[in-house]
């Protein structure tokens, strides 16, 4: 990116050369760096919405669970109802 490069092309060519190979070799490895953190950058708003996502199907789950707890409890009522009922009736 040009943005931040401070250096103008008659400042850099004013540079003595072991300057100048530092510098750029400076530039190319915050250029590398710089590339590295906007894969990371791009990696982790992907693991983000796959967070977002996996949470969901967990709340989502949750809510399943807890109607499913209270139709077996309701069921299990019935059961046990019916049990009592016949247990009546055979005596």
């Amino acid at each position: 990116m040009a943005g931040y490069e401070s250096f103008s092309s008659s400042q850099v060519s004013s540079l003595s050369s072991k300057d100048k190979n530092d510098y750029y070799q400076f530039l190319h490895d915050f250029e590398e760096l710089h590339s590295e953190a906007n894969k990371i950058v791009v990696m982790n708003n992907w693991l983000k919405g796959l967070n977002s996502w996996l949470e969901n199907g967990v709340s989502q789950l949750e809510s399943e669970t807890v109607d499913l707890k209270t139709d077996f409890e309701h069921l299990e009522m019935i059961y046990s109802n019916s049990v009592d009922c016949s247990e009546n009736n055979w005596q």
